[in-house]
């Protein structure tokens, strides 16, 4: 009760303003710790589904109703949002609901038999079951957000030089800062090539959304292909050299204070030799063949005499050596590097005028990076190989000396209204403190005094007034204050004679200061 009207007399004290003020703070602290909870407690959602038809869209927001599950809309209704821990389950049961379905049809169409259904309608189904199952394959391939792929079958003729070519288009929508190489548009090209009878890739067409076209079906010529992988392979041989190069310089001189350039001279002549050696030196019998002839005669003595000769047939191999040579195409017929330096720069202050003063590389440092730069790429002097190191001022030269980059910071929009509702909560929390502070006095309570009811027997001019009632309390206060200051003056004395006992010389000399202040006041007064 006692404190109820200590707050009604504080009340009562303040003026209208001081009166509005503490109101509207603490209404606003209230208002700001609330909205501070219901933000906490809100769920974090994330996306469902994105990019769905209609259709899609409508029947899965009313699943989403029927569960009493909450979401939000975006980008025109085509994105659906979900409280995050409830995405990976909702994703699963409308997959097997068959959800979202309107937007690609594949085989599913055949799931259900239609009697009576003509051969023509058959065809149409086919083709649409095929382009949705090769729109779902694509969709699969990084980077793509959404396709349309268009078959075109011709009929078949009696002839087979009447018969047309089958012919396929593909639109693709990429995702934000995502593109598409040529090895992926080719690949594209072959998928769906590889998934209709008698298709070639040559006759299948891409697009992007913009109406551009990534596909190149005029390069039929087989040279020109050669041509182009020639140059592809060049490219990436030059970027693979100048990385390396790039990322010692960006670790010795930072970031931006060197450029790189590198050509290579590539070797694309597919060269096979046969070589044939004969080393007459070394022989070996390959084989040796012996003949023995006998003869007898008779002379006019008529006494016989027979005779023996023989004949060998040596066959000698010479050595003999064959080699196939094939040398490898790609080969690095010449290299040249070109790198560019940015020196050093020095801020003079003269005057008030702020001076930037370039400072190149000493001679010393360029060739220690010129040797850091041959050594990287593989410098070959017997192939004629050129490396130039130079140090230049870059432009504009000292641009963001003596300025220091604030690094950006993605923070979530939702940690940043929440970090502003608690700063705003506890600036007001300060405030209304502070306030009540302020008005708080320490005021000392006037005793009451209890004033008993006298006999009846004593008269009425024994019973004391209220002014000296009054007057009394008013002399007790006083001696209380009385006795106050006697006390704090007594606490102040034994506080000076603790100082004294621990710090007596120090003591001594503040003593003998207040004393000679004393006469100098006394003399001034003189």
């Amino acid at each position: 009760m006692d404190s109820f009207v200590q707050v009604k007399e504080f009340w009562g004290k303040l003026s209208t303003a001081q009166k509005i003020l503490l109101i509207a703070v603490t209404i606003a602290s209230i208002v700001g710790f609330t909205f501070l909870i219901s933000w906490v407690r809100e769920p974090e959602y994330g996306v469902l589904f994105s990019n769905l038809e209609p259709q899609d869209a409508g029947k899965i927001v009313e699943r989403l109703k029927e569960r009493k599950i909450n979401y939000r809309l975006e980008s025109g209704g085509r994105t659906i949002l979900v409280p995050k821990q409830n995405i990976y389950e909702l994703r699963l049961q409308f997959a097997s609901e068959g959800l979202p379905n309107s937007s690609i049809v594949g085989y599913e169409i055949f799931d259900k038999s239609n009697i009576g259904v003509s051969d023509f309608v058959q065809k149409i189904n086919y083709k649409r079951a095929l382009e949705g199952e090769l729109a779902r394959t694509i969709l699969q391939i990084d980077g793509i957000e959404a396709v349309r792929v268009h078959i075109v079958i011709p009929e078949r003729t009696l002839f087979k030089e009447d018969q047309k070519q089958p012919t396929a288009s593909v639109i693709v929508r990429l995702k934000q800062g995502a593109k598409l190489s040529p090895d992926n548009v080719q690949s594209i090209a072959y998928l769906v090539a590889s998934s209709v009878e008698g298709l070639e890739p040559q006759n299948v067409t891409i697009l992007d959304s913009r109406g551009r076209l990534l596909s190149d079906n005029s390069n039929t010529d087989p040279l020109a292909k050669i041509s182009s992988k020639q140059y592809e392979l060049k490219r990436s041989v030059e970027q693979y050299l100048a990385d390396k190069v790039q990322s010692l310089l960006d670790a010795v001189l930072g970031s931006g204070n060197s450029i790189v350039k590198v050509d290579v001279e590539l070797n694309f002549t597919q060269v096979e030799k046969t070589i044939e050696e004969y080393d007459p030196d070394k022989t070996v019998v390959r084989s040796e063949q012996t003949t023995q002839e006998k003869s007898s005669s008779v002379d006019s003595t008529l006494a016989s005499a027979s005779s023996q000769r023989t004949n060998t047939i040596t066959n000698y191999e010479i050595n003999r050596t064959l080699q196939r040579i094939v040398e490898s195409v790609g080969n690095i017929k010449r290299l040249s590097v070109a790198v560019l330096v940015n020196g050093t720069y020095k801020v003079n202050e003269a005057g008030g005028v702020r001076k930037v003063e370039y400072i190149p590389r000493d001679e010393e440092q360029i060739q220690k990076l010129t040797e850091i730069v041959k050594n990287a790429v593989g410098f070959n002097p017997d192939r004629n190989d050129q490396v130039s190191v130079l140090s230049i001022p870059f432009e504009p030269a000292g641009e963001g000396i003596g300025f220091i980059q604030r690094e950006d910071k993605k923070e979530n929009w939702r940690e940043l209204v929440e970090k502003i509702v608690v700063g705003l909560a506890i600036i007001g929390s300060i405030i209304l403190v502070f306030s009540l502070l302020g008005k708080l006095k320490v005021k000392r309570e006037i005793p009451t005094i209890e004033v008993k009811e006298l006999p009846t027997v004593q008269s009425q001019a024994t019973l004391k007034e209220p002014e000296q009632v009054a007057v009394e309390a008013i002399q007790q206060v006083n001696e209380e204050e009385l006795e106050f200051e006697r006390m704090k003056k007594e606490q102040i004395k034994e506080k000076v004679k603790d100082y004294i006992r621990e710090d007596s010389e120090q003591a001594a000399r503040l003593i003998k200061v207040w004393l000679l202040e004393e006469e100098r006041q006394k003399w001034q007064r003189r």
